[in-house]
């Protein structure tokens, strides 16, 4: 039996949700429609759902309308908040409130592959498990500069289902020179006047992620200018990490729904990526697009860090 399932990972929707929201449904219409011939298994949006806050709720509606397609086609969906999506922007505090009004726990209710949340009733940490087509997975999902309680709890999540692939979406890990963000680094999550006790990706890296064998790969976005970067860590058992960072919001349209999809072949252990545009209905040729990566083994042609610009 052929182990494969894919996913799909959307990063900033802001531009998008702020003035274009047909772009959004066009994205979430795609996926749903593809999602038998992919085998879409999951959903991941890294954040920055919406451009103005709690500043301007309609946003937050068109961005609901769009992704409910999503939830009621029954595709598991988890949504971490970007800076941009917290009430007050992270100019004062975390406050979330019309986040969770729009993509809170209703939303989640009753969902067999949700297994818990940080704080009950707060969305903005959860994980899922899914076991599919032969493969366990389990998908932790982070808030903006996750507090060190927090990733004490992912910590433990990893250590729980070890025997699981794990993949870990936050809005902010990764930086344009595919190295994880650090102290002098641009939108670092310290530089948030309301992120208290942020971590930025290197201190992920190094209070977390790297001493878990079963991370497979990281997903962030929240980064501009440039659209993609991506690199490979190498964790304290010797076992590879793909770190990948997306944000085409600067693009026409907001990035015009691109999203990146991730096949992954369980029996090879393999993760494939491309870039879908559903404007052009399909997969959309351009540097650092298409990647591969082994997470059996390690290849050393990926150790190099890469960057791209943007489309």
């Amino acid at each position: 039996m052929m182990m494969t399932i894919a996913m799909a990972i959307i990063p900033d929707t802001q531009i998008a949700a702020w003035q274009h929201p047909e772009v959004l449904r066009q994205m979430a219409k795609w996926i749903v429609d593809h999602r038998e011939d992919y085998r879409i298994e999951m959903v991941l949006h890294l954040g920055d759902v919406v451009h103005l806050g709690a500043n301007d709720e309609r946003q937050f509606q068109d961005a609901k309308a769009a992704l409910d397609m999503i939830d009621e086609a029954g595709v598991p969906m988890l949504i971490v908040p970007g800076n941009h999506d917290y009430d007050n922007l992270l100019n004062e505090d975390r406050s979330l409130d019309m986040f969770r009004h729009y993509f809170g726990v209703s939303r989640l209710a009753g969902r067999e592959w949700l297994r818990g949340l940080y704080e009950q009733g707060k969305p903005e940490n959860a994980y899922a498990v899914i076991e599919s087509n032969g493969l366990q997975l389990l998908f932790i999902a982070l808030e903006f500069g996750p507090r060190d309680e927090v990733l004490a709890w992912a910590d433990g999540l990893l250590a729980t289902y070890e025997d699981h692939h794990a993949i870990i979406v936050t809005h902010c890990y990764l930086y344009l020179d595919a190295t994880p963000s650090k102290l002098g680094d641009e939108y670092n999550p310290r530089d948030y006047a309301g992120a208290e006790g942020a971590n930025d990706g290197e201190e992920m890296w190094k209070k977390c992620f790297r001493k878990h064998r079963n991370i497979i790969a990281i997903y962030s976005g929240h980064q501009i200018p440039y659209s993609i970067s991506y690199s490979v860590a190498i964790g304290d058992h010797g076992n590879p990490v793909f770190q990948s960072f997306q944000n085409w919001q600067g693009a026409d349209k907001g990035g015009s729904g691109r999203f990146r999809l991730v096949t992954m072949n369980g029996q090879a252990g393999v993760l494939k990526h491309m870039v879908i545009n559903p404007m052009l209905d399909g997969a959309e040729a351009g540097d650092g697009h298409e990647v591969e990566f082994c997470f059996r083994e390690i290849d050393r042609s990926r150790l190099e860090q890469t960057k791209y610009s943007p489309l």
